[in-house]
Parts: C-alpha cells; structure tokens; sequence
C-alpha cells in the first residue's frame, strides 16, 4: 500500500522536548510500516513551536519572516523524525514523486502540515492517509467542551467540510480548508484516529474500524 501518517505534534512534544516515551512507542510502528509499505511521514509542530512563535510576537518581524521562522522549525521536526527511521526528510512538495517516501513538515507560509499531508498523499495517489491527533475521530462538535458531541464513524467526501470547526495551530479543529479540498478532490481514504496508542496504526492499517473515515 502507499500511505500517508500525520502525526500531530502535540502528541509528540512537549514545551522543551520530543516526548521519549512516545517515540519510543511510535517509531518501531512507523519501522514496521515502512518496512511493509511506501510510506510518508507527516510531522506537527506541538507546543514548542507554537511557544518560540508566540516569543518572537514582540520583535520587528514581518509576518513572512515568522512563518518562515516557523517553517525551518517544523524542518527540523521532520529531519529529527528522518533520522530516527533512517528515511529522507522532504522539504519541498517538488521533490515527491509517484515513489517517494520520507518525512514532510512545513514547506511554504500560509500551508498547515495537515495540508502538505494530504497534498504528498495526492502526489503519490495514496491508498490510506491517516491523521493521528489527539482526539479518536471526527465530533459533531468539540468533544472537550460539549457532552453532546457525537463521535461519526464515517463522513462522505461531500459532507466534510461541514466539521471543519477550527483548525487553529492547537485547537480543536479536524483539518483545515486546504487539506479538506485537497482530500475531496483527490478523493482519498482519510482516517481521523487518537494517536495516544500509536501501536493501533498497524491494526487500522490491516482493515480494523476505527476513528473516522472520510471516504
């Protein structure tokens, strides 16, 4: 198969540091994966971004200058994560072609790495992209803060971006308008899982129900 694991950053670092204790769980998965499989890997920021972003707020930087800021930070999220499965970090949606695999984070201002996911996931014409966050699906409405969210076991490809709730560096949000149009229109199989237990990729990979899936 070819697939496309987005792994939301904060489920992987903290304010100061990857998270040992998840990579240590996540990578033999991804190993496993890639092993058996053409595998792309998308990288989040977390927390430690969205801090240092937030820190330069008072300097005299041009919005352009921030993100890209931001964007050399994710870079190395993504080379981090590359070297860790002995794969290539992807800095550039030019560089993906039809067998790529590696790592893919932030590449130009004004995309998420939710978009840039999907984005690879077209290039390679991706049998499955899966998001990894930190809720286990898609909600009628922001489960943390509604007891009356529904969870939706499938979403059609015309209705999804109907949940498009957020989106926010951090907030609730399933994915953004550039990675929902970019899923519709190249029609691809999408699930919207936790990513708490990352062992649970390998099953959903296999066929197992589980989260959503936007189909």
């Amino acid at each position: 198969m070819k697939i496309v694991v987005k792994i939301g950053g904060s489920l992987c670092f903290n304010e100061n540091s990857p998270k040992f204790s998840y990579f240590s769980k996540l990578i033999p998965v991804l190993k496993q994966l890639k092993n058996q499989h053409q595998l792309i890997v998308a990288i989040g920021g977390g927390k430690a971004n969205r801090k240092f972003y937030k820190s330069i707020e008072k300097f005299y930087l041009s919005n352009e200058q921030k993100e890209w800021i931001a964007i050399d930070m994710l870079r190395a999220n993504a080379r981090f994560i590359a070297c860790l499965l002995k794969t290539k970090p992807i800095f550039s949606l030019d560089e993906i072609t039809s067998k790529t695999e590696g790592v893919i984070s932030g590449i130009a201002p004004g995309r998420s790495t939710d978009a840039n996911a999907a984005f690879a996931a077209a290039r390679i014409k991706a049998d499955l992209l899966v998001k990894l966050t930190n809720v286990d699906g898609i909600y009628t409405k922001d489960p943390r803060k509604f007891r009356s969210a529904k969870k939706l076991d499938h979403v059609k490809f015309s209705d999804l971006k109907k949940y498009s709730i957020s989106g926010k560096p951090g907030k609730y949000g399933i994915l953004d308008k550039l990675a929902m149009e970019t899923i519709i229109r190249h029609k691809i199989p999408t699930i919207v899982m936790s990513g708490k237990n990352p062992e649970k990729l390998l099953a959903v990979v296999k066929g197992k129900k589980m989260g959503t899936l936007i189909s």
